[in-house]
């Protein structure tokens, strides 16, 4: 009888397309009753909704640990895919089982005792290679193919509208909500025809009482404001593929994100696919906004040609970094917890920090 693991993992985009983890589960479960094993429960690792692109997966380094401490005798997995979509990072990995003698267990892989045996099995995860590529390139043409034709796809639509998802009838569109586009009004004739801030145009929404569309907090940031006065959906004119995933220059800090391509960059325009939608807002009225946005940037306060060195490596005593704001002909370090807070009371009543003075204490 030997002590085993079993290792699953699939990944959300493609869940249709692979075993679900609670059925590898069952499955290698099964086997391994079947061949008179016992699993150990603190053996079990399981990466759900990560891509098999990635090696470096929580679930996946524990076992690579665990088998280095010997704590179980086999591994049992559904198949090779499980390990990794790419081959070279299968080889590794199984190589790796070899040499600290624990037995690799593949139940819809060719069973690898002779070296012939381990060439086809080989083959196999190269073969598994190749199907991520295939099924993300069928993905690829068939959502293309759905967008050209009119249909939009999915959508967290943008505030403003509801999406109403595709039927046998009708394509998938979206459809403006009467009192969230009243919203999107509100906020364009602040900032194009008023002139006002995106400062101001937060505090009034919190006066109004009016929440962000997911209600995560009670006040908006400036991001989503941002997006919305940016975007041409408002004037009728949706884009698909305006964006395209790419590796992230800055991956999370503990190493492990669920898929290899987590941040996005914009695509050159004349590759988007428009698709008309219904408008909220007159172009006008966008133009304006636009230039009026502009116009922000250029005079804001915080668009200064002042040096601060040290802006967001120091930090104030409640824990808030600190950024430098000049006042008249000071320059101070002050808490960010104010500008994160907004339009709500700062939770921290630190005063600023003279620059002269902090550089002072640096000598």
């Amino acid at each position: 009888m030997k002590r085993v693991a079993l290792l699953a993992r699939n990944s959300t985009e493609n869940q249709k397309d692979e075993a679900t983890i609670g059925s590898q589960i069952a499955e290698i479960q099964e086997r391994i009753k079947e061949d008179g094993n016992v699993l150990i429960e603190e053996c079990i690792y399981i990466d759900e909704g990560y891509s098999g692109e990635l090696l470096a997966r929580p679930a996946l380094d524990k076992m690579r640990d665990d088998a280095k401490k010997k704590l179980f005798d086999a591994l049992y997995v559904y198949d090779r895919g499980r390990l990794s979509r790419k081959f070279a990072y299968q080889e590794l990995i199984i190589e790796e089982l070899r040499d600290l003698e624990r037995e690799f267990v593949t139940l819809h892989d060719i069973k690898a005792e002779t070296p012939e045996e381990q060439v086809l099995q080989a083959m196999q995860g190269v073969f598994h290679e190749y199907e991520r590529v295939k099924i993300t390139e069928r993905f690829r043409r068939g959502k293309l193919f759905k967008v050209r034709n009119g249909n939009l796809l999915g959508y967290n639509p943008p505030y403003g509208y509801d999406y109403i998802p595709k039927t046998k009838e009708k394509n998938g569109c979206f459809v403006i909500n009467p009192v969230e586009a009243e919203v999107v009004k509100k906020i364009f004739y602040w900032v194009g025809i008023e002139g006002i801030s995106l400062r101001e145009v937060i505090r009034r929404l919190y006066e109004f009482k009016i929440p962000p569309k997911k209600q995560k907090r009670p006040t908006w940031t400036k991001g989503p404001i941002v997006r919305m006065l940016t975007n041409e959906t408002y004037i009728g004119n949706h884009y698909y593929l305006k964006t395209e995933a790419i590796v992230s220059k800055s991956p999370k800090s503990n190493g492990y994100h669920r898929v290899k391509k987590s941040s996005r960059k914009n695509r050159p325009r004349e590759e988007w696919i428009k698709i008309s939608v219904s408008p909220i807002i007159d172009k006008p009225l966008f133009d304006k906004v636009q230039k009026q946005l502009e116009l922000n940037k250029k005079f804001s306060p915080r668009n200064t040609k002042r040096e601060y060195l040290l802006q967001g490596l120091i930090y104030c005593p409640c824990g808030q970094k600190r950024t430098g704001e000049g006042i008249r002909n000071h320059e101070y370090y002050r808490c960010t917890s104010r500008l994160h807070s907004f339009p709500l009371p700062s939770q921290c009543h630190e005063g600023g920090v003279n620059t002269k003075v902090v550089y002072a204490c640096l000598e």
